[in-house]
């Protein structure tokens, strides 16, 4: 008998007490894609009530100007054995956007505040490649977590544990990433502003 197919997607992530497995793991699909939003203005003052409200229009509300958005999900079925249960074909999925902004303002940039862009979008960059190594970090450990679940659990013992191990992702990402938003204020810390 195949076991009853179990299928969860949450949104995010973190660390748990397995190692890793390495990046080239079978079991680990990563997706990351970047998506731009456009701003134009051509002085301080207007380029920052534009980066403020862009994202709200995507409806990626919150602080910042810049936006991490993971999609963590496992894909396994139940295998029945002698001793207990296993998972079959199992994977974990992390697909990652991270959504920045692109300045092109109409007859180029205005030399003076260049510079303050490019530090500002370096710095941002950073940051929020900071919110996604953290996912991957957690991604990677959640398999470990669900691999090393024992196999003398029944099928329903398997699941109920693996319940758990994405609960569990979920409060320690919770307190992971919090303190990372706290530690570097955002990325202004960082230097993510004009």
């Amino acid at each position: 008998m195949r076991g009853a197919g179990w299928f969860a997607t949450v949104l995010l992530t973190l660390a748990g007490a397995a190692a890793p497995p390495p990046a080239d793991d079978p079991g680990f699909v990563y997706t990351e894609r970047r998506e731009y939003y456009r701003v134009d203005g051509r002085r301080v003052d207007t380029l920052k009530r534009q980066l403020d409200a862009a994202l709200s229009r995507k409806g990626l509300e919150g602080e910042g100007v810049g936006r991490t958005v993971q999609h963590l999900s496992s894909r396994y079925e139940f295998e029945p054995t002698p001793a207990g249960c296993r998972f079959k074909d199992l994977a974990v999925s992390l697909d990652v956007t991270i959504h920045l902004p692109r300045w092109e303002p109409k007859g180029g940039k205005p030399k003076g505040l260049a510079g303050r862009w490019e530090r500002m979008l370096d710095a941002l960059t950073r940051h929020e490649e900071g919110h996604r190594d953290i996912a991957v970090d957690t991604a990677r450990r959640l398999l470990a977590d669900l691999r090393a679940l024992p196999e003398t659990l029944d099928c329903q013992g398997l699941a109920r544990e693996a319940q758990k191990a994405f609960f569990q992702a979920r409060l320690r990402h919770s307190i992971r990433d919090g303190a990372y938003e706290r530690r570097t204020n955002h990325g202004i810390a960082q230097g993510a502003r004009l």
